[in-house]
């Protein structure tokens, strides 16, 4: 029948059978929805995907983490998320469900693996947004070690405000070295950096640590003129992230070789190569993916703290191979997200 159609037609019906078979394969993909969020203390990206992870919408906001903003804020910017990307897939899919329609979902916070705040979260989730789905609620470096490797084994290291590192194997049991926050660890962090900057440099203004010529800059950095001016800076004004951006000043002097500087930086690659020893040494035998993904500002943008604590590593587990990230934090929820459903079907069959 075809052939006796004049070209033009032919190629309209080619057309609309290409069109037709496209929103088949659109809405076959729309019938089992996953998500993944990651968020933090300053920002959130959430990513929906269908079964198989391949990216449908994604969006980012303000930060959910609820010990930095609140329950209330939190769940309140994780629903606007969802109410925005729910409005792109009725918009570029014709897509007409809601949060009650996914399959699964996976939220990456700080703290998401602690089962007494995952419980809070999840009641309040499911009371605002009516998810009927199963829920997981895993650490914002799982998800990253996870989406970073593209695998569900291997291990992390986390250099930013903070420090961690951490490893899970493929049953999904995970194994941990710090992350305790600034008061109890966070050894080699920006935050650290920048503290032991500021002790220190007091320290050797009185004959008591290494020569340095970083004291003047660090006043000029946190606006002050004298050492007592740091006293209600720590105790009485005190601010993570601006104590943590002295770390910029550490590198400088760093840079022009200051004797203490470098020894700060040299302590915080051993600090956090000590991390990665104590969560191998537990997990030698049972990890068989011996993968190591850097992670965090400290990592990424100071390029001689990456190349010391990667030296450091070669030196002490010459078996472990460390990996630069191929997929951010969000992929990686999808992909636990898309475990969560695929095992959960498995059960329900």
């Amino acid at each position: 029948m075809e052939h006796g159609l004049p070209s033009n037609a032919r190629w309209r019906l080619c057309i609309h059978r290409r069109h037709e078979n496209g929103r088949q394969e659109r809405q076959g993909r729309m019938k089992r929805l996953i998500f993944g969020l990651d968020g933090g203390g300053t920002g959130s990206r959430l990513r929906i995907a269908d079964k198989k992870n391949r990216l449908l919408v994604t969006r980012a906001g303000e930060g959910v983490n609820p010990q930095a903003v609140g329950y209330p804020v939190a769940v309140e910017r994780i629903a606007s998320l969802f109410h925005n990307a729910l409005h792109a897939l009725e918009e570029t899919y014709g897509w007409i469900g809601g949060t009650a329609d996914f399959v699964a979902g996976c939220f990456a916070i700080a703290g998401g693996g602690v089962p007494e705040e995952a419980r809070k979260l999840e009641g309040e989730l499911r009371k605002v947004l009516e998810f009927r789905c199963p829920l997981l609620f895993v650490s914002d470096a799982e998800a990253a070690l996870v989406g970073g490797l593209k695998s569900l084994e291997g291990m992390i290291l986390v250099a930013g405000t903070g420090s961690i590192a951490l490893a899970r194997l493929r049953d999904g049991t995970t194994i941990r070295a710090g992350g305790y926050g600034h008061f109890l660890g966070d050894e080699g962090s920006a935050f650290w950096i920048g503290s032991q900057a500021v002790i220190r440099s007091i320290r050797s203004s009185e004959g008591r640590d290494l020569p340095t010529e970083m004291l003047s800059a660090l006043y000029a950095y946190f606006g002050i003129q004298h050492t007592h001016e740091f006293i209600p800076l720590w105790y009485q004004r005190f601010d993570k992230a601006l104590i943590a951006g002295a770390a910029r000043v550490v590198e400088e002097f760093r840079e022009r070789e200051d004797p203490l500087a470098q020894d700060i930086f040299l302590n915080a690659a051993k600090e956090l190569s000590r991390l990665v020893e104590s969560v191998y040494r537990r997990v030698e035998g049972k990890l068989e993916a011996k993968k190591l993904l850097l992670w965090g500002g400290q990592l990424e943008h100071n390029q001689w703290l990456q190349r010391a604590v990667t030296h450091n590593l070669r030196l002490r587990i010459p078996a472990l191979e460390v990996k630069k990230a191929q997929e951010d934090a969000a992929f990686g929820a999808c992909l636990l997200a898309a475990q969560k459903a695929l095992i959960v079907g498995s059960s329900n069959s």
